[in-house]
C-alpha cells in the first residue's frame, strides 16, 4: 500500500473539526506511538490486497466505490486496481483536498443522497465499507443500497473493530475516549450474512482470537 504522506495528512487535517479528524481516523494515522500508528494502516493494508487480489483488466470500465471514504487514503491504491473510484461521505472536505493535492484522476465524490441517484443499479464491481458500518444504528437500507449498486459478480469488502478489551486498551493508549459505535464486527458480520450476502474471506488483525482487533471481510450477493 501507498501510504499517504504525514505532511500531506496533516494539511488536510487542518481544515476539518476535531469530530470529523477523528471519524477520518487521521489522529491514528499520524500517531505519535509505531504500534498503534502500523495499526491503523494496517487494515487498510489488508483491503488493498483484497482489492489486488480482485483486480480487473484495466479499461474495461470497471468502477469501485469507496462507501465512507472519509479523508481519501485508498484512492491512490483503488485507482492502481479499477478504472474509476467513486468516494462517498457525509464530509467531502479531506477527499476533496486529497484529490487535488495528488492530482488523481477519474475520482467522483459524493454525498450519500447524491450517490441514491448517481450511481446506477448494479455498475459497481467493488464496494469498500471499512470502518464505516460500525457508525451506522440501521444496516438493513445501506445494505440494500450495496446490493443494488453491485454488479452480479462484484465484491463488497468491510473492515470493522471488534471492540474486545485489546481493542478498547488501544483506544486507551491512543488517547480516545468514549464509545459510539452501534456494534462491532461479529455482530455486524451477521447480520450482513443474515441480510443474504456470502462471506468468502475473514482476516484477523493483528491476529485470530483475543488478539484480533479488526476483522477484514469479502462478500459477495448470491443472486
Amino acid at each position: 500500500m501507498e501510504r499517504v504522506s504525514p505532511e500531506l495528512l496533516q494539511r488536510i487535517a487542518k481544515g476539518l473539526s476535531d469530530e470529523d479528524r477523528a471519524e477520518m481516523a487521521i489522529p491514528s494515522y499520524l500517531h505519535s506511538n509505531p504500534a498503534l500508528r502500523w495499526m491503523a494502516w494496517r487494515r487498510l493494508e489488508v483491503v488493498v490486497e483484497s482489492l489486488q487480489r480482485l483486480t480487473l483488466a484495466k479499461g474495461s470500465g470497471s468502477v469501485a466505490l469507496d462507501f465512507g471514504c472519509g479523508s481519501g487514503v485508498l484512492f491512490r491504491d483503488t485507482l492502481s486496481c479499477f478504472d474509476r473510484v467513486v468516494g462517498v461521505d457525509l464530509v467531502l472536505t479531506a477527499a476533496k483536498a486529497l484529490v487535488s493535492e495528488l492530482n488523481l484522476q477519474d475520482v467522483s465524490l459524493l454525498t450519500p443522497a447524491e450517490a441514491d441517484t448517481a450511481v446506477r443499479h448494479a455498475s459497481v464491481d467493488v464496494v469498500i465499507a471499512a470502518e464505516v458500518l460500525e457508525h451506522v444504528d440501521d444496516l438493513p437500507p445501506t445494505l440494500t443500497q450495496f446490493k443494488n449498486w453491485l454488479k452480479p459478480s462484484g465484491r463488497l469488502l468491510v473492515s470493522l473493530p471488534t471492540e474486545n478489551t485489546l481493542y478498547r486498551l488501544g483506544r486507551r493508549l491512543a488517547g480516545f475516549s468514549g464509545h459510539y459505535h452501534h456494534s462491532n464486527a461479529a455482530s455486524i458480520d451477521e447480520t450482513i450474512r443474515a441480510f443474504g450476502f456470502r462471506r468468502h474471506k475473514l482476516s484477523q488483525i493483528p491476529a485470530p482470537g483475543p488478539l484480533s482487533i479488526y476483522w477484514v471481510m469479502e462478500y459477495s450477493w448470491p443472486g
